[in-house]
């Protein structure tokens, strides 16, 4: 039987792009033999976007455009 062996939790918050609040799940800074660099979990909690004008929200180049996230 398979045990469990940690379990991840991210209270801090960070932006991303122009206006997206996540909180990753998986931290690179950490445990970087467990986890694979391709795997991305975000927790993206509700949130309220305002009506933009001029440009949309989005994210420009970044190390994983093109990657898809997870995100719950």
């Amino acid at each position: 039987m398979k045990t469990l062996d940690k379990i991840l939790r991210n209270d801090a918050g960070h932006w991303v792009g122009d206006g997206f609040p996540v909180r990753s799940l998986f931290s690179y800074h950490g445990d970087t033999e467990a986890i694979s660099p391709f795997l991305l979990f975000d927790y993206a909690g509700p949130w309220n976007f305002e009506p933009v004008t001029g440009n949309p929200r989005g994210v420009g180049e970044h190390p994983h455009k093109g990657f898809e996230t997870v995100t719950i």
